[in-house]
């Protein structure tokens, strides 16, 4: 799944340049107003979540799950959007406790598959987790690079056809979890206590790891 993700604009001059975000955001939640690329190449903001029975519903959803996409009534006739990104978090359940991750190319721009309704909102497109990284989630985002981004947006990209990218992630701070913090030192590698962490501690002993998205269905 993907339940916050970050996009540094100072950095990137083509995405400043668009002038939907005007500062560097590092905890970006759902209902937060989102950058997107949408099915006819504009980029516009969208609130990230899909509410549930219409604009007026209390409820949202924020992701989508890419087998079940053209199945449920919520999704199937949406269209389709890409959420620009330079990385996103996920969450390891360690005992009792959750370690968060952070997932990145190293500053890089790459994109999130998404859904989205016109003035209403948009989800991201999830996929099963491809190894390493289902040993800290069993689900992860559809992973979008310049080459398949306009398949994606164009609907002619198909399950067996994802990319494959290269992703580093390392575990950082628990403060990730409340959002009234966005600063740059929430991507910043945490130390993980061995007694906490368990296998893992030896799972990732370098505290950074590369993996290819897509290695498997």
């Amino acid at each position: 799944m993907c339940g916050r993700y970050t996009l540094s604009v100072s950095n990137k001059p083509a995405v400043a340049k668009l002038g939907l975000q005007s500062v560097d955001r590092f905890n970006i939640a759902p209902q937060s107003q989102v950058m997107i690329k949408t099915n006819d190449g504009d980029h516009t903001v969208a609130c990230w979540g899909i509410p549930l029975g219409g604009s007026g519903a209390s409820g949202s959803v924020t992701n989508a799950r890419l087998e079940t996409l053209d199945a449920k009534p919520l999704f199937r006739d949406l269209a389709r959007c890409a959420l620009l990104t330079d990385g996103w978090y996920e969450w390891q359940r360690v005992a009792s406790k959750k370690q968060p991750w952070y997932h990145h190319r190293g500053g890089a721009l790459f994109y999130l598959a998404g859904v989205y309704q016109p003035g209403i909102g948009c989800a991201v497109v999830t996929q099963g987790a491809t190894e390493p990284l289902d040993e800290i989630h069993h689900r992860q985002p559809v992973l979008l690079d310049d080459q398949c981004l306009q398949m994606w947006l164009d609907g002619e990209q198909s399950r067996g056809e994802l990319p494959t990218l290269e992703v580093l992630f390392h575990p950082v701070a628990q403060r990730v979890g409340n959002t009234r913090y966005d600063d740059s030192d929430l991507i910043a590698p945490a130390d993980i206590n061995e007694a906490e962490t368990g296998e893992m501690a030896d799972l990732f002993p370098q505290g950074e790891t590369l993996y290819a998205a897509g290695d498997r269905e």
